[in-house]
């Protein structure tokens, strides 16, 4: 039977990004520790289910949209668009225009389509297009090494780990007849021709300790959530581990997880991944509009919808860390509906002539 739960855990993600109230001791699984809240933390949420298990349909998207105009809701976060739908067939688009005609704000995703141009979603002149951007944080694992070197590198691995001195071996390309009889070891793999994705897949399948990938590869945000003890670390620490490898005659290492680092990063930036316009539906209208964070957010979660899963067993947690324009979109929404509280005599400007 279908439920007006949140059975994927997305809506209550976006709905917590604009406007959850404080949360102390908010994280996943250690990672992003500290007080949680929405943009807009004392607005009132009104959610509408429009997506069901059985996929998205025309009628429920603008019967949602609709029932929130009824309602007389002040802001709209529309995490969801179409593609290649021209404005009169768009039922976002259709709806979202008679959102607008009351003077509600209506802020919608750009898309995960990028880095490619003409890949945007939600090219709609009367709403607000939200990119996804970076934010100056890193999450982090830390490979100690048996002579005390200590390196870090970008990981979200969640579960428990010993750690414990274990043996370490490079394997160069990690192809899967590679890792048939390495046991229990920390694998170090390079990526040298595009192979991560591959090295990725093998190594999750193999019986190991853990692995390390070096890699120049920035767009990491996808695979680092990894489901096994992982690391991902830059060319040049990758020489230093290779180095200790080669010059010891027994090498060991350790790994440590759970690791927040803050203002490392240069932000905001936008993520590769962010669609780019122009919007293949209104190519005349430059979008998007605005970036906001949209990269690795922490936000609230479904406590009966898994976030992961290690070793065939589901990982369940209040919080979860995920990235894309759906991200970034609530967060222009929540302030928006800061500006609304703050100037409730302000309407839309609608002319692009402020």
């Amino acid at each position: 039977m279908n439920s007006t739960r949140d059975t994927d855990g997305h809506g209550t993600h976006t709905s917590s990004t604009a406007a959850g109230n404080f949360v102390e001791g908010a994280s996943y699984f250690g990672y992003a520790p500290g007080t949680a809240s929405g943009v807009a933390p004392r607005a009132h949420v009104a959610m509408y289910k429009a997506l069901w298990d059985e996929g998205a349909s025309t009628s429920d998207i603008i019967a949602a949209i609709d029932q929130a105009i009824i309602d007389e809701v002040d802001v709209l976060s529309i995490s969801l668009g179409l593609d290649g739908v021209p404005l009169y067939e768009d039922p976002i688009a259709l709806a979202s225009f008679a959102a607008v005609e009351k003077n509600i704000f209506v802020s919608t995703s750009a898309g995960n389509e990028g880095p490619f141009s003409g890949s945007l979603h939600n090219g709609i002149p009367w709403v607000l297009t939200v990119a996804a951007g970076t934010v100056d944080r890193e999450f982090d694992g830390v490979l100690t090494l048996g002579n005390g070197v200590s390196v870090t590198g970008l990981s979200l691995y969640p579960g428990n780990y010993t750690e414990t001195q274990v043996p370490i071996v490079f394997l160069d390309a990690c192809l899967s007849k590679q890792l048939n009889t390495v046991g229990p070891k920390i694998v170090v793999c390079e990526d040298r021709n595009s192979s991560l994705g591959e090295q990725y897949d093998n190594l999750s399948k193999a019986n190991i300790t853990g692995g390390i990938f070096i890699t120049n590869f920035t767009d990491l945000e996808f695979l680092i959530r990894s489901k096994f003890p992982a690391i991902f670390v830059n060319p040049k620490d990758g020489e230093t581990i290779k180095d200790f490898i080669k010059s010891s005659t027994n090498p060991e290492a350790s790994m440590e997880f759970q690791k927040t680092n803050l203002g490392i990063e240069t932000a905001p930036s936008l993520t590769s991944y962010s669609s780019r316009g122009p919007s293949p539906s209104c190519p005349f209208v430059m979008k998007p509009d605005i970036m906001a964070p949209g990269s690795l957010i922490l936000a609230a979660w479904p406590q009966d919808i898994e976030v992961i899963r290690i070793n065939s067993k589901p990982l369940f947690s209040n919080f979860n860390i995920i990235s894309g324009t759906s991200m970034s979109c609530p967060h222009a929404a929540g302030v928006a509906a800061l500006l609304r509280k703050a100037h409730p005599d302000w309407s839309l400007q609608l002319s692009g002539r402020p």
